[in-house]
């Protein structure tokens, strides 16, 4: 059963969804090449994000949101992870304002000018001198998610996720990238491991629980992580929005329960 695609919002968000994959399938031939992929996964991988793919420029096209891993219908819902959305884009900004505070924009690890004041070029600069430096793919990948580049951004985190398995936030900004993608199965992977990797990083429990709720429909479940983003982060910038999404699940469940 499909849902009209009536808001703007509603195909903002299918054509974010369709370019992520678009650029993602392209990406997928790259990293088999360079030995990141098997065959096998590359297929499994070429296979999902194909039939995704499909399924989004049909709604595109013919008007229907996709399937099972759709965008939130219009409501109050789709306005709570609208704004949920935007909220991680402000955090991700905080993110690279940290990174920035790391070196002087426009200067790369070694201290030296080499980006004519372009902070991604630095960034970039500082990946390609060390390439197995954490913090340097971290501080490139923030960069690129608040730029709008979540492709390029998962990239990057998921390189930092390889480097460093103990770090928290590149899992959890990677499941992140992938759950607004609409890849629920794949994201929940990626914040099990943020979870796993730091019991007290906020930011994975929030990523957690709205892929719980969106991706399993798992209301007990997405509450557990709210509270414990609140819990944890009680001062949180995403507070305000983490209150409002609890407060529509457990309202949820109580009808539920109440039915």
């Amino acid at each position: 059963m499909t849902a009209p695609v009536d808001t703007d919002a509603d195909r903002a968000a299918l054509e974010v969804e369709r370019d992520f994959l678009l650029r993602s399938i392209e990406d997928l031939e790259a990293e088999r090449a360079a030995g990141e992929l098997d065959d096998e996964r590359y297929r499994e991988l070429l296979d999902r994000y194909t039939a995704r793919a499909a399924a989004v420029l049909r709604s595109l096209e013919g008007g229907d949101l996709p399937g099972p891993a759709a965008p939130p219908a219009p409501g109050r819902r789709g306005i709570l992870a609208g704004a949920a959305v935007v909220a991680v884009a402000a955090v991700a900004g905080v993110l690279l304002a940290s990174s920035l505070g790391l070196r002087q924009p426009g200067q790369t690890v070694t201290g030296n000018d080499q980006s004519g004041g372009d902070p991604g070029a630095a960034f970039a600069r500082q990946v390609e001198l060390a390439p197995d430096d954490v913090d340097a793919r971290l501080a490139y990948a923030r960069f690129l998610l608040a730029s709008g580049e979540p492709v390029d951004a998962l990239r990057e985190f998921d390189a930092a996720a390889r480097l460093d398995p103990g770090n928290a936030e590149a899992p959890a900004y990677g499941g992140w990238i992938l759950f607004l993608a609409g890849l629920h199965d794949e994201a929940l992977s990626r914040l099990d491991a943020a979870v796993a990797a730091d019991p007290d990083y906020p930011d994975a429990h929030f990523f957690r629980g709205m892929a719980l709720r969106d991706g399993r429909e798992d209301a007990a479940g997405a509450a557990e992580e709210l509270r414990a983003y609140l819990a944890l982060a009680p001062d949180g910038p995403l507070r305000e929005q983490v209150e409002a999404v609890l407060a529509e699940v457990e309202a949820g469940a109580g009808e539920s329960g109440g039915g």
